[in-house]
């Protein structure tokens, strides 16, 4: 297939049959997905490896490991929950579509998500949950073909392998540089990527799937069918799929590559590159990134205009939300006040929406009420484990050395409590501190201090959890199901504010 695109790629889901599944059927879980790893774990064969990742017993297995529970809905404002109950069939139709190369993707729906007061919102695509299972799929596939391009270093690894370096180095001669790619996602050359892409998938099918998977339009709530058109973009890589950082990665690999034969240190994560080491090869290799860059018909941001940078290590530079200033590891302001408003929204949501909850749930009183806030206050401060993976914002700057900004995050929030009477204008004995939570998280995560999800194991734990947080009352029969059901969407919801919380980090 060549890779020139079309962009007649993109229809709404098609009428589906009701096709008879139980979703409790006999196929279980984790054979599905033994035999998808051990699949994976093959010399690479894209036409059976393909084959294997759209299989309908894939896709089902995929779909109840990672999705079953997500509350994420796309343009048919159908969550994980949702489809579990009706929409099953849908991925035996994907399946064969797949397979025979006629699947179409659903439009995207449209989340902007805030940037700051003075930048555009990031337009974030988000599928329906059958496309989200197939493009999972699709980015397994590209994985195992482009091994050198998975992201093996999250954000936080990065920024603690640089942490520990960094003292290392001479600070008086060695220079740091920033280059930061314009608007990186949506000037991606679809062509020059499919090229990419083309060189070691060879099945026209799922080259024809993952094109479709980059024309579809991302459009607004509500839009209709014959207004999709309009929001078809000529270039661009959409942000919030399975997909998009990886085929992000395939189209800089060479730059990477390149930039890792210069004496210098580099460092990439999605748009953002630092670079660091003696003065003269930190200029050659900051020109060099650009040069780079250029050729591949991608834009940098000048140097000094903030965003792109050279300085020398004893002065001030940023990166992934850290500030490097000196020997001094903190957080830039700007981050510090995102936390700030977020925290302060649910002392506001308390004040405001409490006499509403009463009247609702019969069962709570204010005292159950109180207890429910600080519950959840203090995991946004503590953060979470869940399946041995670290949430929220203490997690993230787990590498700080500015513990002053611990303190003064205590001290605002205990000045929050000050304008609630309904905790007599003071912080209760209960609540958490920013100060214990980035050494217990960093060191001791399971210790009990920091909320660890995965003790609650049994129906009986989780209902006794739920109760606690007033997501169940007293004459509440719940089957182990539902009690399931309720407890991962509930806890999704926190987690999902912690991610928020670290969204706004860079």
């Amino acid at each position: 297939m060549g890779a020139r695109l079309s962009n007649r790629a993109f229809d709404l889901n098609e009428d589906i049959g009701q096709i008879p599944f139980d979703f409790n059927r006999s196929v279980e879980v984790d054979i599905s997905i033994a035999a998808i790893e051990t699949a994976l774990r093959q010399p690479f064969n894209c036409t059976r490896l393909f084959e294997e990742l759209m299989s309908c017993t894939a896709l089902e297995a995929t779909f109840k490991a990672h999705f079953s529970i997500s509350p994420g809905k796309g343009v048919d404002r159908i969550n994980g929950f949702q489809f579990a109950a009706g929409r099953m069939a849908d991925l035996t139709h994907a399946s064969r579509k797949c397979l025979d190369g006629t699947f179409r993707f659903s439009p995207y729906l449209e989340v902007l998500k805030p940037k700051g007061r003075d930048s555009k919102p990031r337009l974030v695509s988000i599928p329906t949950v059958r496309d989200r299972v197939v493009l999972h799929q699709i980015k397994e596939l590209l994985a195992k073909a482009f091994p050198e391009c998975v992201p093996r270093n999250i954000a936080g690894s990065i920024i603690r392998e640089i942490a520990a370096d960094l003292p290392n180095r001479d600070a008086q001669t060695t220079f740091a540089a920033g280059c930061d790619i314009k608007k990186f996602y949506d000037t991606l050359h679809r062509d020059r990527l499919m090229k990419h892409i083309s060189s070691r998938i060879t099945d026209p099918r799922p080259l024809k799937l993952i094109e479709r998977s980059i024309l579809t339009p991302t459009v607004p709530s509500s839009t209709r069918r014959t207004e999709y058109a309009k929001h078809s973009e000529r270039e661009g890589v959409p942000q919030g799929l399975a997909t998009s950082n990886i085929m992000a990665a395939i189209y800089v690999s060479e730059i990477d590559q390149g930039m890792k034969t210069l004496p210098v240190r580099y460092f990439r994560y999605v748009d953002d590159v630092l670079i660091y080491g003696d003065e003269e090869a930190v200029q050659k290799a900051q020109k060099s990134f650009v040069s780079r860059a250029q050729r591949r018909g991608l834009s940098v941001h000048k140097v000094g205009g903030g965003k792109s940078y050279l300085t020398r290590l004893t002065g001030e530079f940023r990166y992934l939300g850290y500030v490097f200033r000196g020997r001094v590891v903190t957080v830039r302001d700007s981050t510090v006040e995102n936390l700030l408003e977020s925290l302060a929204g649910k002392f506001s949501d308390f004040r405001h929406n409490k006499d509403r909850r009463l009247h609702k749930h019969k069962f709570l009183n204010l005292e159950r009420l109180k207890e429910i806030f600080l519950l959840e206050l203090n995991e946004r401060i503590t953060g979470a484990v869940k399946e041995n993976k670290r949430y929220g914002w203490i997690a993230y700057f787990s590498q700080i050395s500015d513990l002053s900004l611990l303190h003064k995050l205590d001290f605002v929030v205990h000045s929050m409590f000050q304008r609630l009477p309904e905790f007599k204008n003071g912080a209760p004995a209960g609540l958490k501190s920013f100060v214990r939570a980035f050494f217990e998280m960093k060191y001791r995560p399971h210790a009990g201090y920091v909320r660890d999800f995965d003790v609650f194991t049994s129906p009986a734990q989780k209902l006794r959890f739920l109760f606690e947080r007033g997501r169940v009352g007293p004459d509440d029969a719940l089957t182990d199901d539902q009690i399931e059901a309720r407890f991962s969407g509930y806890t999704a919801s926190i987690l999902n504010a912690m991610k928020a919380d670290e969204a706004n980090i860079y």
